[in-house]
């Protein structure tokens, strides 16, 4: 059987808005299926509350419904008023694409943007358009009215209470306790899942603090079964602050001789490195 030939809606309404607008004024132009943006819209996270009768007693959970969007902006980010836009698109696709006609009511999603720094500017904006903020908790912040579709909470996690150090360590500038929290809590964690969520966390925590996971190995401050889970990357990590300490001296016409003191580094693993980085004439 032919294949069943399907009518190019989109080519006819395309042209005809054509000769309505781009025909007749040189300043419009009508784009045909137009692809919003290069990859495919994916949510950073969605927190599903399978009862909608329990309610939550954290100052977070507290304000989640059914269906709660969650959206991360990383250490260094701004979070601007396009943010606050593409999180609300967001939540309208997660709504209607591929699903049935109203499964999932409009009134059961929330959006929570978690962020690590008070987005004044952005706030400012949005009061001017009409919205209303409130700081229903201590680094929580709830944005209602104006062009807000949805209940809607930034959490600014840098200032949020020890309870969500889990939070806090994800980005660089954690603190020793609150590493050596979530390692004591790895440690002890007999749940196995919570034990690999708990892994997990402290694999973020590592790419974004390094060089404070090296120093509490250096001062005997990790325990034998966090050391065994990043052993490599430490080893790593220590062997690349030692490259640059060791670039750094050979484009400053160091001797071999002290840059081996320095390093503790063979004369001839010096001399390797220094052509590996380009740098042929050597005092030795």
């Amino acid at each position: 059987m032919a294949e069943e030939h399907r009518i190019d809606y989109h080519a006819g309404l395309v042209a005809a808005l054509k000769t309505r607008y781009d025909d007749q004024y040189d300043f419009m132009e009508t784009v045909k299926e137009l692809i919003l943006g290069e990859k495919p819209p994916r949510l950073d996270a969605v927190v599903l509350k399978k009862a909608s009768d329990k309610i939550l007693s954290d100052e977070i959970g507290s304000f989640f419904k059914e269906n709660n969007i969650f959206e991360f902006k990383g250490y260094g980010d701004g979070l601007s008023i396009n943010d606050i836009y593409k999180a609300e698109g967001y939540a309208l696709f997660y709504m209607v694409i591929d699903r049935k006609v109203n499964e999932i009511p409009i009134d059961t999603i929330t959006i929570s943007i978690l962020q690590y720094r008070y987005p004044m500017e952005t706030f400012k904006q949005l009061k001017i358009l009409g919205c209303s903020i409130i700081e229903r908790n201590k680094g929580i912040y709830e944005i209602s009215g104006g062009p807000i579709i949805y209940p809607f909470q930034v959490i600014d996690a840098a200032i949020l209470g020890d309870d969500w150090t889990v939070l806090k360590v994800l980005v660089p500038g954690a603190t020793e306790e609150q590493i050596a929290f979530i390692q004591k809590e790895y440690v002890q964690a007999e749940n196995e899942l919570y034990k690999q969520h708990m892994e997990d966390v402290l694999r973020t925590a590592f790419e974004s603090n390094k060089e404070l996971f090296r120093k509490m190995k250096e001062a005997g401050k990790m325990s034998e079964a966090v050391e065994l889970v990043f052993k490599e990357e430490i080893e790593e990590a220590a062997e690349k602050k030692e490259e640059r300490i060791v670039a750094n001296l050979l484009k400053m016409n160091e001797p071999v001789d002290k840059i081996v003191q320095a390093s503790e580094w063979s004369p001839d693993k010096v001399i390797s490195f220094a052509k590996k980085i380009g740098i042929t004439t050597l005092i030795l």
